[in-house]
């Protein structure tokens, strides 16, 4: 990858940056890079407390970045983080990573209604870019350049079931599958995104970072933890899982993809579900339905 050495992303000076999940992993090493590249970076957590912390810990790396917090565990928090966004963004927002991401051993519903792995890793993401919209086409249009909106993917999303018609999980629960099902929604919505925002002056890509080495599936429980531990040695480290989604927040050579799929921070091809555009407009209706129907 060609750019800053230090950093191994591409200038981002004059650019304003939201990374969600910004505590640890992937989402820290991309706020980092993007920060040193030159950003200003929005660092994200979970409460103001600990986006406090994480922000004042990066600087230490170099860059500009500035707390926010919200819980994605609801549509109310996911609101709370945009008032926030568009206080500190006056002049637009140029990038969204839609970093964060959650499993859990244990079946439970989120305050709106679905079981809340499809909570956080998808209906959180779509309504977090879609409030955020205006104020992208405002970066856009400042600049002359697209704003992005990078979504990040899994190859689990292969795993997940394009059939399934209750996204709470009445009758059983597998944490596993769960989390393969919320990565395929989310996918096949970010392709129906990027089809219905062609042109508009936002582009919006997936990006896979592989098996990665971080505290993910220790946090999480469940099987997912007995992976993390059994396959430890053979996992790649954050600053190779954040690659992808680094080269999609920042080289100028991406500047008009929208609708992709990233590998290796490279274009890669998804599973046939994903890609059904049928099964992505859907997902897209229905999740538009669900944001909809969510009090203000």
């Amino acid at each position: 990858m060609a750019g800053r050495k230090s950093t191994g992303s591409w200038p981002m000076d004059g650019r304003t940056v939201l990374v969600t999940g910004t505590t640890s992993g992937i989402g820290r090493t991309t706020a980092t890079a993007l920060g040193q590249a030159g950003a200003v970076v929005l660092a994200h957590a979970r409460d103001q407390t600990r986006a406090a912390a994480v922000a004042r810990e990066l600087k230490g790396s170099g860059g500009r970045f500035v707390p926010v917090s919200g819980d994605l565990g609801s549509l109310a928090g996911v609101r709370g983080l945009v008032e926030q966004v568009l206080q500190v963004t006056p002049k637009g927002l140029h990038v969204l990573v839609n970093n964060a991401g959650a499993a859990f051993s244990q079946r439970a519903l989120a305050p709106d209604g679905v079981e809340r792995t499809l909570a956080v890793n998808h209906l959180a993401v779509a309504a977090l870019t879609s409030e955020l919209l205006d104020t992208l086409r405002i970066g856009a249009s400042a600049t002359g350049r697209p704003s992005r909106v990078v979504n990040l993917s899994s190859i689990l999303e292969k795993r997940g079931n394009p059939k399934l018609q209750d996204w709470t999980y009445p009758d059983q629960y597998s944490q596993l599958q769960a989390y393969s099902d919320s990565k395929l929604v989310n996918l096949a919505h970010t392709y129906a995104l990027a089809r219905e925002l062609a042109g508009s002056g936002v582009t919006v890509n997936a990006a896979n970072p592989g098996s990665v080495k971080t505290a993910f599936g220790h946090n999480a429980g469940g099987v997912l933890k007995v992976v993390g531990i059994v396959g430890k040695a053979f996992m790649a480290s954050p600053e190779k899982g954040a690659r992808t989604s680094i080269r999609l927040a920042s080289d100028p050579a991406l500047d008009d993809a929208t609708g992709g799929y990233y590998s290796a921070a490279e274009l890669d091809m998804s599973s046939d579900a994903s890609r059904d555009p049928a099964f992505g407009e859907q997902v897209y209706a229905r999740t538009a339905a669900i944001l909809a129907q969510a009090p203000r």
